[in-house]
């Protein structure tokens, strides 16, 4: 029987509403969390606090009975991770094992957002069965997130997306687009990195291959997610200044001490889903028609 009751953790948050919304459109019961102040637009039928550290993870999902949890709620900020590894261990991996055990204990299959990042960028690109190599506390707890995942949890699914973009709840540009549209549209200059490679993605495609995978019921395990251009962060600030028409100049070129390059190799999931990625600038184009700044 193909699921149909999602549990969304994070779902006022920007993939998890983005995922919400799409699962919602597709006629999908979705069931979200929230944590520190409630939303005023969650992507979700039902949205309920939870918080990651403190609450009960078999308590959420006997209240909730979902087919399928998308974790997607972390401590996401590296800054904050690297002020406090203990709180980043507790969020990041700690409750995630929880939730993935309620899981298992449940036989609901289990989706982990993890990052690009557990790779260190210097040797690109990447495949799922390659080692990884995390060089940040939050990429660390995203890494040894992974394993308790496939540890305690047999359905499984464990994604790597790339940068992602794409639009928020507010109709405002999401994720690092907040900035890298916000400030140049301010008369603000932004620095961008001449030699730090990304393959920037969609939330939408996301949100896509996640469905897929779970309704195809696609083999269990770890899959790269990432659009179809390996580009440096200076080259996709020019493709964002063209389509909302930003100075360019404000565009800064800078460079790192060596290169950063997390690109991923996406036959795997492509395989799976038969999802194609967006390219830059048609999903740079789609948002631009919709949000306010």
């Amino acid at each position: 029987m193909a699921p149909n009751t999602y549990l969304i953790t994070g779902a006022a948050g920007f993939l998890g509403w983005n995922l919400g919304r799409m699962l919602i459109r597709g006629q999908s019961t979705v069931v979200g969390t929230w944590h520190h102040s409630k939303p005023d637009r969650c992507a979700s039928g039902h949205c309920m606090q939870f918080d990651l550290e403190q609450d009960d993870a078999e308590t959420l999902l006997a209240a909730t009975s979902p087919d399928v949890v998308v974790h997607c709620a972390a401590l996401a900020s590296r800054a904050a991770c690297d002020a406090d590894p203990d709180l980043a261990r507790r969020v990041n991996v700690d409750a995630t094992r929880r939730l993935a055990e309620a899981c298992a204990e449940r036989d609901a299959t289990f989706v982990f957002i993890s990052t690009d990042l557990v790779f260190d960028g210097s040797r690109a690109p990447y495949r799922e069965e390659d080692p990884v190599s995390p060089a940040s506390v939050y990429a660390e707890t995203k890494a040894a997130a992974e394993l308790e995942v496939a540890d305690v949890c047999p359905k499984h699914y464990i994604l790597r997306p790339a940068l992602m973009y794409g639009q928020t709840a507010q109709d405002t540009p999401g994720s690092f687009l907040s900035w890298n549209v916000g400030r140049p549209a301010a008369g603000a200059a932004v620095q961008l990195y001449t030699n730090q490679y990304r393959m920037p993605l969609y939330a939408p495609d996301l949100a896509r291959s996640i469905e897929s995978l779970v309704k195809s019921m696609a083999g269990y395990g770890i899959y790269h997610c990432a659009g179809p251009e390996r580009m440096t962060r200076y080259e996709i600030g020019l493709r964002i200044a063209e389509h909302f028409d930003l100075p360019a100049g404000l565009m800064e070129k800078t460079e790192l001490p060596v290169t950063d390059d997390t690109s991923l190799v996406t036959e795997k999931v492509l395989r799976a889903t038969g999802v194609e990625f967006m390219g830059l600038d048609n999903g740079l184009r789609e948002i631009a028609q919709r949000i306010v700044f």
